[in-house]
């Protein structure tokens, strides 16, 4: 009897399964620490091993565990391979001290990228000079030289730095810098977002002449086009449209957000469509399948479609700054078209898989980074879930007798009747029976049967099937949209389609706009009209959502093994991916999509138990300890400590901000750039990162912009139960700003004066100060903050602002008990603060003193730090070493610092 022929081990997604594996071994490494010998030489010997018995069934599974261990030995490779002279290892090895003046030579990497209120400089460093000694060094530096006029002259920057340009040699005198700011749990440290960037170090240049223009490197001439070109695309745009329409454009087109308002910004963020702003995926996709297109009319070539694609993609990457998601992105499309260049067909999950090995190969690291696992897990999506169920109700509802499917879809009579509605075309159905030598009578009965045709049936289809990919990308991304951001988008499903098309019809009309001025003005007038109205409409919309609570709301994390959850939640998600991929709507057998294996029903219940868990998030919070707890945050110039109740209830005094070194009435530039503030980019990191979504209470001190404005972002973000004030100066706008978001969110508002306690179980809230006052404009400065004493038990602590002595001064005369264990230091350690009398009456064995790591003001003064040390208090700032936490029962006293002593 001849032999069974040996079935052929063959699988259609490989790449799928060798991506999976590599990445499952970049993150095992991120758990056991291997040697990098050892897992080199245990990969070789599993991959020897498999080509010798690569006949037998298990050498497949050995080529798997192959590539687990090699990308365990990429993520080791890769921090191997950081040289000495980097610049990023001299800051962090302390070689190079962050801030201390340098002179650091190298290549401009791009054109000077302008700003509203200076430019960009993206250096290629190749030699360092500091304290006098010059060394070699490499690394990534960007710089900001701002606006600066010569008053006798009248000079603008652009006329100053104009001889710079891509491959200009220059040699700049500045401050580097390379530190972490903001030490709190649950904010991402600035070194780890410079490394994401592929930045070593910032730094700012007081001035043009600080910067030697020493040659001009030969460059690659077709990318100094590019640049060129970009340039003046930036210039047409910000002098023909108004700022909204420039800084979206410039965003949207070019990636550059220095011209994007923090109000335009914020508007596409709590709509869930800001990555349409970013040069990601999205834009690589749109340009390339673009450019297909047209290249088909002209050839059908697939490697001329391929070179020249790839081509341009690549100019336009290096022309938007060539940021790693940019770069990640045409990787990724350069692959996929390759395979359609050589006539492999091959499947999407196998093209997806050969885009994460080559990019894991590239930078290992990336599987950490949020952009790469939303990029993925998008695109996963896509291909997965959306795309498959998209085509099988396309087949659904368009069905027509064939060899292939003879029979009807075998699907509910509801989901046949809907598909039909979007996808039956009686017109064409005409035709191609007249075509048939068979004849067949189609009884079709689609929802709302005669309103929806023609056109109007093209438009439907194209709204539910954006809305239905956007809806399944949404819920793909739901956990790391709440880990990452802390943001749900409910308007994002609609928003995307709205967003979507006007901003690509916004950019036609710019882009031609910008080309036609160079012809005539005049003619290029109602374009750039065209796109400002466009805009406006555009921008509407979001901000109606907005206005009304409409677009998004804010979540906490779970942290610690909480984030199992997660990972969790993806189980079911592949389940019910799995189930649509193999769904037989013309299986006449298949009863419906939920019969297979008798799995899917508990993957559906599964999903929306998770899903619960995830958006209401029962568990994130801590349960309340029976202790009384303090937490110092590190907010750099201001304060912000969260007081947590022994029974739970919370207080969050202060909430940091910006330090107000120009007044509101000043003559400054209205323009307020897309940067994240203290109350957003880290009070509330922390609160989320601690599983809050309700804050009790918020109290402000006073009306100093380091102290109340980051609670405006607070009351924003998170359910206050009410806001304490101690005097309400509406007529102070950085008190009015707050108070508006307190009205707008129906908050209430109340004056807590001396002479006022308030109780939290076992624990005594005392108002020490400021005293009552009748006047509603009285004003809410150092002098008049609230002064917090606060008991349980033994043990007592003082919360003091920033009064200066003549509030210390009147405390003292006015009989109160000021003996505690720990004090807030009052105003960051000021000389203006801190006298020797009221130090002697605080009796504090600890001083806590909230200000950052390098103060302009010169806080903590050196004299108020030795005459707390003197009387014998442990004194401890927030800019040390981040977050001081205190807790006690009553009777003890606990401490300990976000970043521990050594």
């Amino acid at each position: 009897m001849p032999e069974k022929p040996a079935r052929p081990n063959f699988n259609r997604c490989p790449m799928l399964w060798l991506g999976i594996s590599f990445a499952a071994g970049i993150l095992a490494a991120s758990l056991v620490n291997i040697e990098l010998t050892v897992s080199l030489a245990f990969c070789a010997f599993v991959a020897i091993t498999a080509i010798a018995f690569r006949k037998q069934y298990f050498a497949s599974y050995l080529i798997l565990i192959a590539f687990v261990v090699a990308g365990a030995a990429s993520i080791q490779i890769e921090k191997l391979s950081v040289v000495p002279d980097r610049l990023r290892v001299l800051y962090d090895a302390g070689t190079i001290k962050s801030g201390d003046p340098v002179e650091v030579e190298g290549v401009l990497m791009g054109s000077p990228e302008p700003s509203i209120d200076g430019v960009f400089l993206n250096l290629r460093s190749e030699k360092i000079t500091y304290h006098g000694s010059e060394r070699s060094v490499l690394g990534n530096v960007r710089l900001f030289l701002p606006q600066t006029y010569d008053n006798a002259n009248k000079t603008n920057l652009k006329s100053q730095i104009s001889d710079l340009k891509y491959g200009s040699r220059v040699k700049i005198a500045c401050k580097l810098n390379r530190e972490d700011e903001y030490l709190n749990p649950g904010v991402i440290p600035k070194r780890e977002l410079l490394d994401r960037l592929g930045v070593d170090a910032t730094g700012s240049i007081k001035s043009s002449m600080l910067v030697e223009h020493i040659a001009d490197e030969s460059v690659f001439i077709p990318l100094a086009w590019v640049y060129d070109q970009r340039s003046q695309l930036i210039y047409d745009l910000r002098k023909n449209l108004d700022p909204s329409s420039a800084g979206v454009m410039i965003a949207a087109l070019l990636g550059d957000k220095n011209f994007l308002s923090k109000d335009t910004a914020d508007l596409f963020r709590e709509g869930g469509t800001f990555h349409i702003l970013v040069i990601s995926g999205l834009h690589i996709t749109f340009i390339g399948g673009l450019l297909l297109l047209f290249l088909r009319q002209v050839t059908r070539n697939r490697w001329k479609h391929f070179i020249v694609t790839t081509g341009v993609l690549s100019a336009y990457a290096l022309a938007v700054g060539a940021h790693v998601p940019v770069v990640r992105a045409t990787i990724m499309f350069t692959i996929v078209l390759f395979s359609y260049a050589i006539y492999r067909r091959a499947s999407l999950l196998n093209s997806l898989g050969a885009c994460a090995f080559v990019l894991l190969v590239w930078r290992p690291s990336d599987i950490f980074d949020a952009a790469f696992q939303l990029t993925f897990v998008s695109v996963a999506a896509i291909i997965a879930t959306a795309y498959p169920l998209v085509d099988s109700l396309r087949r659904i509802g368009s069905w027509t007798p064939s060899a292939q499917t003879p029979f009807p879809p075998n699907v509910p009579h509801g989901l046949r009747r809907f598909c039909e509605m979007i996808y039956w075309n009686r017109d064409a159905w005409a035709v191609e029976s007249k075509r048939q030598v068979w004849t067949a009578r189609l009884f079709k009965s689609p929802f709302l049967s005669g309103h929806i045709i023609g056109g109007g049936r093209t438009a439907v289809r194209y709204i539910f099937e954006v809305t239905l990919v956007s809806l399944i990308i949404q819920l793909w991304n739901l956990p790391l949209m709440v880990a990452y951001f802390h943001r749900v988008s409910v308007a994002s499903v609609l928003m995307n389609l709205w967003v979507g098309s006007l901003i690509a019809i916004e950019g036609f009309a710019a882009v031609t706009g910008a080309v036609v001025s160079h012809v005539s003005n005049l003619l290029a007038m109602p374009f750039f009209a065209i796109a400002g109205i466009v805009n406006w409409l555009m921008l509407s919309v979001p901000r109606l959502f907005v206005d009304n609570g409409w677009a998004s709301f804010r979540l906490p994390s779970y942290s610690g093994g909480g984030r199992v959850l997660y990972i969790l939640y993806f189980l079911p998600v592949l389940i019910l991916a799995y189930a649509v991929n193999r769904w037989r709507p013309f299986d006449l057998k298949q009863q419906s999509l939920f019969v297979r294996g008798g799995v899917m029903y508990p993957a559906v219940f599964a999903l929306a138990v998770l899903l619960v868990l995830v958006v209401f998030h029962p568990f994130s919070a801590p349960r309340p300890d029976g202790r009384l707890h303090f937490d110092f945050l590190d907010v750099g110039q201001g304060d912000s400590a969260l007081v947590t109740f022994p029974d739970g209830r919370t207080m969050l005094v202060d909430g940091g901000g910006r330090v107000n070194y120009k007044a509101r009435d000043e003559d400054v530039e209205p323009f307020e750039p897309d940067t994240r503030g203290i109350g957003e980019a880290v009070v509330s990191e922390f609160l989320w990162n601690r599983g809050y979504s309700q804050i009790d209470y918020i109290l402000a001190t006073h009306a100093d912009a380091d102290h109340i404005q980051g609670l405006g972002d607070v009351a924003k973000n998170f359910t206050i139960g009410s806001a304490a004030f101690g005097r309400t100066p509406l007529a102070n706008a950085e008190f009015a700003e707050v108070y508006s978001v307190l009205q707008a969110r129906h908050i209430p508002a109340v004056t807590i004066t001396r002479g006022d306690r308030l109780d939290f179980g076992e624990v005594i809230v005392e108002v020490l100060y400021p005293v009552a006052t009748d006047d509603p404009n009285a004003v809410s400065d150092n002098n008049h903050c609230v002064v917090l004493r606060i008991l349980t038990g033994s043990r007592a602590f003082l919360l003091t602002g920033d009064i200066e002595k003549e509030a210390e001064t009147y405390l003292i005369n006015g009989g109160d008990i000021l003996n505690v264990d720990l004090i807030k230091v009052p105003h960051h350690g000021s000389r203006t603060s801190s006298t020797q009398p009221f130090i002697d009456a605080t009796q504090a064995k600890y001083a806590v003193i909230s200000v950052g790591r390098y103060s302009s003001f010169g806080h903590p003064h050196p004299e108020v730090v030795e005459r707390w040390k003197n009387f014998g208090a442990r004194v401890m700032t927030t800019g040390e070493r981040g977050t001081i936490s205190v807790s006690t029962d009553g009777r003890d006293l606990a401490i300990t610092r976000f970043i521990s002593d050594q």
